[in-house]
């Protein structure tokens, strides 16, 4: 799931073409040195569609004292099989890489889903969540719910592994056994049409 967000941040990198040349930066920690407006990525293995994401603003600074890039209007990700039937979606109202850590936040109406498992899969709901990329590991530390199969869970200090396929909470406040097929809910902002930019490995 949040694999697809690193390689998309990885192809706007070369999906930008030729920079103009950079004008005087003031403050390299609040001026973007690439911006991307309703920017779409679709990139495909082999002729599989892998993924998909989605932003009306990408911003990148790389002459900050830690390069990062930002998505200040948000972002959605999809993720499919072989079959191009969606494996996992995100969408936040905001989204931060921080390039020298290699480590994600999003923040704002945080959605995850993971359609993949027995139960129907499970889906997160919290306001701010992190991936670091490099212990491959996801993390919230705010309050969470998550609905996989019939129960739903409520706690704070989330934890998984990347895949979302095991997770806990450190600090459960709350469990009950519901239709959760009613509870799901994967409204998010509309993101504006655009161009799509296609990435074939």
């Amino acid at each position: 799931m949040l694999a697809a967000i690193a390689a998309a941040g990885t192809l706007f990198l070369s999906s930008c073409g030729k920079k103009e040349p950079e004008p005087t930066i003031k403050d390299p920690e609040t001026t973007p040195t690439q911006v991307s407006h309703n920017h779409r990525i679709i990139n495909s293995i082999d002729g599989n569609r892998q993924y998909r994401m989605e932003t009306p603003l990408l911003e990148r600074y790389e002459l900050a004292t830690e390069p990062f890039m930002e998505f200040r209007e948000g972002i959605k990700i999809e993720t499919f099989d072989s079959l191009l039937h969606v494996e996992s979606d995100l969408v936040a109202d905001y989204a931060r890489l921080n390039e020298v850590t290699d480590l994600w936040e999003a923040r704002g109406n945080v959605v995850a889903h993971n359609y993949t498992g027995e139960k129907g899969g499970r889906t997160l709901f919290t306001e701010r969540l992190y991936w670091d990329q490099k212990k491959k590991r996801i993390y919230s530390d705010t309050t969470a719910k998550v609905i996989d199969g019939g129960s739903v869970h409520v706690g704070t200090n989330f934890e998984a592994d990347e895949s979302f396929e095991t997770w806990s909470f450190h600090n459960t406040t709350g469990k009950i056994e519901v239709d959760a097929s009613s509870l799901r809910d994967t409204t998010a902002a509309p993101v504006p049409a655009a161009a799509d930019t296609a990435a074939v490995q």
